[in-house]
């Protein structure tokens, strides 16, 4: 059903997922002046046992949202082919993620 690239890919991206949430749970609760940057999420910092939870269950949607989308492509597209539809999802959601990762690493421990 998953090719082994599609495997690897939503491996990387459902750790990076998860290591964003333990951060942001983290920071919303042991850090007074946390700051969430995403303006949909930074209402609840107030409230941060809703916040961990509004957090983790878009993650966990987003996470089925591109499950879902990777098999629909697999079933309907030959495996092997250039630009498989499954493959671009998972590689281009485990690159964003790691990528946004690499920015807010970079972004709190260098530039504040």
């Amino acid at each position: 059903m998953l090719s082994r690239l599609q495997k690897y890919a939503l491996a990387a991206f459902v750790l990076l997922m998860s290591a964003d949430l333990v951060i942001s749970s983290y920071g919303v609760l042991f850090f007074p002046a946390f700051i969430e940057a995403n303006a949909l999420f930074a209402r609840f910092v107030a409230y941060p046992l809703e916040f961990i939870a509004v957090v983790g269950v878009t993650k966990l949607l987003a996470i089925a949202g591109i499950i879902a989308a990777t098999i629909w492509f697999n079933r309907r597209e030959r495996a092997g082919t250039p630009w498989h539809g499954g493959d671009i999802i998972c590689s281009t959601a485990a690159v964003g993620m790691g990528v946004m990762m690499l920015v807010l690493v970079v972004g709190n421990l260098f530039l504040v």
